[in-house]
Order: C-alpha cells, then sequence, then structure tokens
C-alpha cells in the first residue's frame, strides 16, 4: 500500500471536504487524514501514476480561473514529486528502454543467423 501526503502549505490546502464538494476522484484505496495533511492511498505506483495522470486530463477541462484548477495541479505536483514514484518511473522507464533495446538487438541478429544457416 502507498501512501501519498498532500501537506497543507500548498497554495490551496486539500481537504476531504473539497472531493466532496468538487466531485474529485477518490484514490484506489481511500483518504485519510493525517496531522493536517490529506493522504491519499493507493495500492501501488502504478495506481498512483493512473490517478496523476486522470488528474491532469481533468485539469484541462476547467476554465482557468477556478479554484479546482489549482487543487488538482497540487495533488498531481504531490504525487509526481513523492520519492517513490520518482523511483518508479526512473525505473520502469529505465526498464522499458533496456526491453526496447534487447528487442532491437535480437531483431538485427535474427536476420543474420536465419540468412547464414541458408547459404551453407
Amino acid at each position: 500500500m502507498l501512501s501519498i501526503s498532500i501537506p497543507p502549505t500548498t497554495k490551496s490546502p486539500i481537504t476531504f471536504a473539497d472531493f466532496i464538494n468538487y466531485q474529485l476522484p477518490i484514490p484506489s484505496k481511500g483518504l485519510k487524514a493525517l496531522n493536517k495533511n490529506t493522504v491519499l492511498v493507493f495500492d501501488n505506483e502504478y495506481e498512483a501514476v493512473i490517478y496523476a495522470d486522470e488528474l491532469e486530463e481533468i485539469v484541462t477541462t476547467i476554465s482557468k480561473g477556478s479554484p479546482l484548477r489549482n487543487i488538482l495541479r497540487d495533488m498531481a505536483t504531490a504525487i509526481r514529486n513523492d520519492d517513490t514514484i520518482r523511483n518508479y518511473l526512473e525505473n520502469s522507464t529505465t526498464l522499458t528502454w533496456l526491453k526496447n533495446c534487447m528487442k532491437t538487438i535480437r531483431f538485427a541478429i535474427k536476420p543474420y543467423v536465419y540468412l547464414s544457416k541458408n547459404r551453407f
């Protein structure tokens, strides 16, 4: 289980009431209040990244003067700046890059091996 705290020191402090008032999507494992912080609870890092992406999509549909826009941006920023999420994104990006490199190398090697077997 992954918990990400959204501190009240942001531009617009986020509370549980904001989730109800603005009908915001609730994270997969819910919310907690901890020492004046709102804590988003997820199953894993992947769900947190998907949730942040969902919040950023909602931001594009809201007018620029709306206070909800700042709330959503603060939440997405808190998720993206979490150390666990940063490590997850860095490692998953590196792993994906390595897998793609291996596919490219294998593809480049296979035609050569196939041709050399058929020549003789």
